[in-house]
């Protein structure tokens, strides 16, 4: 896998990993068991290597690159990949944080709202939610949104919840997604048709916001989830987002975002499952010799390292391209698909492979297994993205 990558993409891999070992492996466990929030761990990482700023150690090896190293490509996809291999957890809060909330304002709000909100978000000196999903409207979660947004003066009135928000327990901002009536629209007519969905950025001190405790899950423990309550919470006319998103599909652009973004979660999780269980098949012995030397365990090393390099493939196509490929609905949605499917696969062998070790805390295989999980269903589930991506190929695939 390494000899795939330049001298400085392999220089800032070792340097990134070389840090997250030293100094954020030793804080996961109590972050898994809730005695350590992941944020103060994300602001030192943030701060210690720089990401995101003018300085640092990752600006300074930008500045001295050659474009034929295309770190603009390559680290947007090492990063979350290496946080994941740590701390899958600490890389979805930080994710949700920084790339989906504050991306979307980096990536649509006004100067000022890129100003107030954006940076700070950036910098994860604010943490951040992005609130889509509500109970009783998940995979469909634009068709049978019931938050509402209405326009009252110089404000904005908001009602409804939302539910399985990464971050939610802790966050200071939330992006949080409404359906708006269109102003001056006739009342006349059918109800919900001139309603556009909107985002809306929503301060934890605003009033009629409420926030409930962490969800206790199966896994990605170190990363808090729950729910926001919005009850006639009034905030500024400035807090839409943009002043009013015009596009029709600006949210699913966002989930594509998303979904990227799980594809290198998925792995990172699959990845150091394989390292493990490659490692563990040449150290532990068995009839005098190691167990990697048996053909059953070598055609399972076999079958893992063809899901990761298929995987790695799709991941890294448009760094060895050097130029950002167009990728398609179909493309997005399939990769996610696939790469959530083959860690949860990896993991499962992995746990195999080390048998009743396996199946232990210490050997970390366990919780990578358990998190894999999550991102089968996180951003649209399986059966969501086969849709997605079958509805795409047959309205727009060859013509």
């Amino acid at each position: 896998m390494k000899s795939e990558f330049s001298d400085t993409q392999l220089l800032l891999q070792n340097t990134l990993r070389e840090y997250l070992t030293r100094e954020i492996e030793p804080l996961v466990s109590d972050m898994e068991e809730g005695s350590l929030l992941p944020y103060e761990p994300v602001r030192k990482l943030v701060r210690d290597l720089g990401l995101g700023e003018e300085t640092g150690d990752f600006a300074s090896l930008l500045a001295d690159s050659a474009p034929e190293d295309h770190l603009g490509l390559f680290l947007p996809r090492i990063i979350p990949i290496e946080l994941a291999r740590v701390c899958g957890g600490l890389c979805l809060s930080h994710g949700a944080s920084v790339g989906l909330a504050g991306g979307v304002i980096e990536g649509r709000g006004t100067p000022e709202q890129k100003e107030r909100w954006g940076l700070p978000i950036k910098r994860c000196e604010h943490i951040a939610s992005w609130c889509l999903t509500e109970p009783g409207a998940g995979s469909a979660a634009i068709r049978d949104m019931k938050t509402r947004a209405v326009r009252d003066g110089e404000h904005y009135v908001l009602n409804g919840s939302k539910t399985f928000i990464t971050n939610a327990p802790y966050a200071d901002v939330f992006i949080v997604y409404a359906k708006l009536r269109a102003e001056g629209e006739a009342k006349s007519r059918t109800k919900g048709e001139t309603d556009t969905v909107q985002a809306f950025i929503v301060e934890r001190e605003d009033p009629g916001v409420e926030t409930g405790p962490p969800f206790k899950k199966m896994g990605f423990r170190s990363s808090p989830t729950g729910e926001v309550f919005l009850q006639d919470c009034r905030i500024p006319a400035d807090r839409l987002l943009g002043g009013g998103i015009g596009e029709r599909d600006h949210v699913r652009s966002s989930l594509a975002t998303e979904r990227v973004g799980l594809q290198l979660i998925s792995y990172g999780i699959m990845e150091r499952a394989f390292d493990i269980a490659l490692e563990y098949s040449r150290e532990r012995h068995q009839g005098g010799q190691a167990i990697g030397t048996y053909q059953l365990i070598q055609r399972r090393l076999a079958r893992m390292y063809m899901a990761l390099y298929s995987a790695r493939t799709i991941i890294f196509s448009d760094v060895h391209a050097g130029r950002r490929l167009p990728a398609s609905v179909a493309d997005i949605c399939v990769g996610k698909l696939y790469i959530a499917e083959m860690a949860s696969w990896v993991t499962q062998e992995a746990i195999h492979i080390l048998a009743g070790n396996g199946y232990m805390e210490e050997y970390v295989v366990e919780r990578l297994a358990r998190d894999a999980k999550l991102m089968e269903l996180g951003g649209g589930t399986t059966e969501i993205q086969e849709l997605t991506a079958g509805r795409w190929l047959f309205e727009h695939h060859g013509r």
